[in-house]
Parts: structure tokens; sequence; C-alpha cells
């Protein structure tokens, strides 16, 4: 048996299919609130506790069997005001270099005397080597890890073995294991963003004045209505559903015109928008999503707009996969020149064209066609994060904040129906049906049958009843209950239909916890359980059979209660009327027939409570007798 003098290693899990391995020094990362058991081939993983547990794995090292010490650290917060990581000290990926080496070099023992040359793959020296690593950025998946361990326990030389350990560790992102939303961080105001967004909307205000008071042509009214749509569709099908989500594929000529579109809308450039939807999607409602909805409704409205990003949205924003965005010349090119582009396309030209045309004059057209057009299309967008988290029902999972809400579907052209987009997002629609209220799913289906669009991704239909049975509100129109149906209220009880902007579900979420992998943004995403259409189709089986046993209860449950209730009433109608008729004939034979017309007696009976259950009157001619 040789000695084990390679230093002890832990092994932890930062979020899925990703192993971070860290030299036997507490590193600030370790005070990460939840820490994961390995689930590397190999190693015996077990589920997570609150103790320290200590395992030893045979080790070849050297052509010699010999043993090292794995430690693995499990530890529980069952925090929720705080969110699972509000304290968490988070080390990037380039710092692990330097704390493997801190560690290596306190631990490396003499030079052994039987080999006084060091080994040829040893580094000359370990600056260049930390440096070198400092800026690699990788990931290493599990067969990867499995790879480059195998490859460090068959080196020779511990020179090349400590090598091998810093290329796995710089390799290795370091993330904090659960993300959530922390009450207590204080947001810093931004007031140049306040005072520009303050004289935006009131310049805003006298545009509508003069756009619906005639002040102004109303070829310029129709003009910019018009203009709204358009842009509209430039975030709604472009930005949102084809770049964002994937969820279809367009002809040239059409992403052309649809980044058009979206630069006259004015909602920054295209990258910076789908980096910020892709997040919001992929950790909805945390500190990591950039209107987090648990925020309230002012924030995740334009509030976020008006104060400093947390720093989880800088931190995750930064693992957003953006390389297919990268990679496309036209939205690279907008995005270096969005400055020169908005002015051009969503300032000058819309100003210029009622001018020219029709002889508008140029400070109506100003602020018509610009300040009241795009204070009413960001509004319009901005309901999207406020109201559709915040006023509606949600019976495809309802541990989310997104709701199906009917207003904002008309307000935004079809995206009101969001507790089925964050449940399903890669799908097209935007929603399960497409409703006369999905403008946006109407025109892409139009343009797939002239080859515009094609490969349009939808959700399959056992995935939806899948996710309806398992985490829904039951307020589906199909596969939820009556009861959950009639869960929801309205503002002071009055117009109970779905497109009351105050229609609203009586349950609401509590403030959730993600893992760092966040929520699923495409099916391969999803667990196998998921999407495997056999699984689902056997499972969603399952579920009508245990949802159809629970109806049956309930409605056994309610005859009884009917019956029982029934019953009882029946009980207190006819014990008062016995009482009266038999305490009335003894009255009536008690009565002197000779005093009878002279007088009258009034017969109570009470109960314990003394309610009067009956009160009759006695009338006699003269006089009675009790």
């Amino acid at each position: 048996m040789c000695e084990p003098n390679l230093p002890m290693l832990r092994f932890r899990r930062g979020h899925e299919g990703i192993i971070n391995v860290v030299d036997g020094v507490k590193t600030a990362h370790q005070q990460s609130q939840h820490i994961y058991t390995p689930r590397v081939k190999g190693f015996k993983g077990r589920p997570r506790s609150s103790r320290r547990d200590d395992h030893e794995m045979a080790h070849v090292c050297d052509g010699t069997q010999c043993k090292c010490t794995i430690a693995q650290e499990y530890r529980e917060s069952e925090s929720l005001t705080m969110g699972a990581d509000s304290q968490t000290k988070t080390i990037l990926c380039a710092k692990t270099p330097e704390l493997i080496e801190t560690a290596i070099a306190d631990r490396k023992p003499e030079q052994s005397q039987t080999d006084p040359h060091p080994s040829r793959g040893a580094p000359t020296t370990n600056d260049s080597l930390v440096a070198e690593l400092a800026h690699s950025d990788s990931t290493l998946s599990g067969a990867q890890f499995e790879k480059a361990l195998q490859t460090c326990s068959n080196a020779v030389h511990e020179a090349e073995v400590d090598r091998k350990l810093k290329e796995i560790g710089s390799a290795t992102p370091i993330l904090p294991s659960e993300i959530g939303t922390d009450f207590n961080f204080k947001r810093e105001i931004v007031w140049k963003n306040v005072v520009g967004f303050l004289l935006l909307h009131i310049c805003g205000w006298v545009g509508l004045h003069l756009a619906f008071w005639r002040y102004c042509d109303y070829r310029t009214t129709l003009y910019t209505l018009w203009l709204m749509y358009a842009s509209g569709q430039g975030v709604t099908m472009g930005a949102h559903r084809l770049w964002s989500h994937r969820a279809f594929k367009a002809k040239l000529w059409l992403r052309i015109i649809l980044l058009w579109m979206h630069t006259l809308a004015g909602q920054n450039c295209l990258y910076v928008w789908v980096r910020d939807h892709r997040q919001h999607h992929k950790f909805s409602d945390t500190d990591a999503d950039p209107h987090n909805a648990n925020r309230g409704f002012f924030f995740s409205h334009i509030g976020w707009l008006l104060s400093r990003k947390h720093p989880k949205v800088i931190e995750y924003g930064k693992k957003i996969d953006m390389s297919d965005l990268e990679a496309d010349p036209l939205i690279m090119f907008q995005k270096d020149h969005y400055k020169l582009l908005y002015t051009i396309f969503a300032l000058f030209g819309p100003t210029a064209i009622p001018v020219y045309f029709w002889g508008e004059n140029p400070w109506y057209a100003l602020f018509v066609a610009f300040f009241f057009r795009t204070v009413l299309s960001l509004n319009g967008t901005w309901s999207v994060n406020s109201a559709a988290h915040m006023f509606g029902t949600r019976p495809y999972d309802k541990t989310m904040w997104p709701v199906e809400n009917m207003f904002v579907s008309f307000v935004a052209v079809g995206e009101g129906w969001h507790n089925y987009h964050h449940a399903f997002p890669w799908d097209y629609r935007a929603s399960e049906y497409g409703t006369p209220l999905n403008l946006t799913g109407t025109l892409i289906d139009l343009l797939a049958k002239f080859g515009a669009v094609y490969d349009r991704k939808t959700a399959t239909p056992n995935m939806v009843k899948n996710r309806v049975m398992r985490t829904g509100d039951k307020s589906h129109h199909t596969y939820g209950t009556d009861e959950g149906r009639s869960a929801f209220t309205t503002l002071w009880n009055i117009w109970k239909h779905p497109s009351n902007p105050t229609y609203n579900s009586i349950h609401t979420p509590k403030p959730k916890i993600l893992q760092s992998d966040g929520y699923a943004l495409i099916p391969d995403e999803l667990k196998q359980s998921e999407r495997d259409e056999d699984i689902l189709s056997k499972e969603n089986e399952e579920l009508m059979r245990r949802q159809q046993e629970e109806e049956n209860r309930t409605t056994e449950a309610n005859q009884i209660y009917n019956k029982l209730s029934k019953y009882i009433k029946e009980q207190q109608q006819s014990v008062p009327e016995s009482v009266d008729e038999l305490l009335l004939q003894q009255t009536n034979n008690n009565v002197d027939k000779t005093a009878a017309g002279q007088g009258k007696a009034a017969l109570n009976v009470v109960d314990c409570n003394d309610n009067a259950l009956v009160k009759r009157k006695v009338t006699a001619g003269a006089s009675g007798h009790h």
C-alpha cells in the first residue's frame, strides 16, 4: 500500500450534472445554504441529510492501490423569507485555480529522493498555470469529469496529479445551489431613470390628448395605431417567440422585417431583450429574475427599470446561453448600432411620414406618433410582467406566479395566457388554444401557410394534460373541477368573467426557491418522465383515476351533507309544530267555556337560547286560563 499523500478532496454538486472539485480547505462557497450529493458513476451518493459523513473509496495511484478520503457535506435550510442563498458568497471560476493552488502548495510533500528530477509533464511555474486556468470558463459534463478523474488516478507523478486536479476545478463553474427571494434586500434608485420615464409619460399623456381630442389629423391617429400593432408584433412574434424561445423558424425576409419592427418598438436592442427574457423564464420570480413579481406590482411593471439590478441578476445573467444570437450577423449589427437605428426608425421616421404625406403639424406628429405610441406600447409589454403575474388563474401550475389573464392577452396581442406560457415556453402559440385573443399565434399560422414560417414547436396534449392534473389549481376548462373553476374573486364581486381585469384566483403561490439550473426553457431540459409519451399516457390514466375517485368521494360527502341538512331542517320545522299543537290542545281543554270571548292569551314556546320557536295567540271571548 502506498501512502495516501494526495490531498483530501471534496466533491460538491453546484447544479445539475456538474461536480465541483475543491481541495480540503474550506472555501467561502461552502457557506452556501444547500450542498448536494454527487451523482457520478463510481461514487456512492446518498440523500441529503443534516450530518457530515466520510466515505472511503479505492483509488489507484502509481500502480498501487491506496485510499483517499472523500468528504461529502450536506446542509439543509428551510428559510423562505430570506431565500435559500441570500447570504451566499459566490466564488467565480477564475478564482478556483488560486484556491486549489494555495491548498496544494500547503500540502505538497517534499520531492522523493529516488526521483530527483521533476516530471516532464509537470508545469514549470505555478503562476503561469494559474493565469492560464483563470481564463478558462468551460463546463465539464459527467463523462468528461470521470475521464479527467481517471487520468488523474492513473498519473505516475504527483505533479501531474496536481495539474489534473487544477484543470478539473477551473473548468467547473461554481454557483449557489439554490436561489430564492431576499425580502430584506434594499434597492438603489437610479434617479436619472426616474426623471426620464416621468417626462416620457407626461409627453405620452399630451400625445393622447392630441390624438383623441381631434387636435391632429385623424390619419395621424390611425397611422399611430398601426405603428403600435407593427412594433408589438416585432416584440411578441420576433423578440419573444422567435428569438427568445426559438418556438419556430422564419425566412430571412421575415426576420429582417421583425427586426425592424422590434427596433421601432424602442425596447432596447434585441440581444439584451432576449437575454433578460430568457433569464426571466429560467429563474422566474426569484432574485435572479430582472422583474421579480414577489416584489410587488409596481416593481415588476416599471420599478425594475428605475433601480439598479440585483447582484443575482448580473451573476446569473452571465450564464444565459446566447450563442445562437451571437452567431446571427443581423442581430449583432443591430446590437452594435442600436442607438443610430433607433433614432432613424423609431424617432425620425415615424414622425416625418405624417408631416411629409398629409401636412401634419411636426409637434403633433412628434407627440402622437412617437411619445404616445412609445408609452402605450411599453405599458402593454410591462403589463405581461406585472398583471399577468398577479391577476388570474393558474390551471397549469399553481406553484408559479404567472396567470391566465384575458385582459392582458387583449392588450398584448396574445401574451396574456402566461401560466401556460411559463409551463411550456417553447410552444409558439404561448397558449393552449389559438383563440381570437391570440393574434400573434393566428398571424404565425397564417404565415406558415405561405411558407414564411416553419418548424413550429408545440407542447403535446399528453404533456399539457399531465401538467394540468399534477400541478394545476383545478380551474382548467377540461381537466379541472367545478370547485376549482369557481375558486375566484372579482372587485366588488361583480362582472364575474375572465375578461374582468380583477378576475383573480383565491389561491396565491408562496415565494419559491429554485435549483440553480432553474426552469426548463426547451423540451430537452425536461425530465424523461415529463416528455416520454408512453410514460405520460400511463401517468395520465392514473391521475384521471385518482381525480375521479376524489370527485366521487366529494360527491358522496356532499350528498350526505345535503341529506343531513335537510333532515335537521325538517326536524326543526316539525318539533315546534308538535309542541305548539300539544300546548294548544291543553289550553283549549282548560278554557272556561263561559269565559270565552272575554280575553285572550299569548302562548310562547322558546328554546334554551331564548329564541322563539313558536309564537301563537289564542283568542278567547272573555278571559283565558294558563
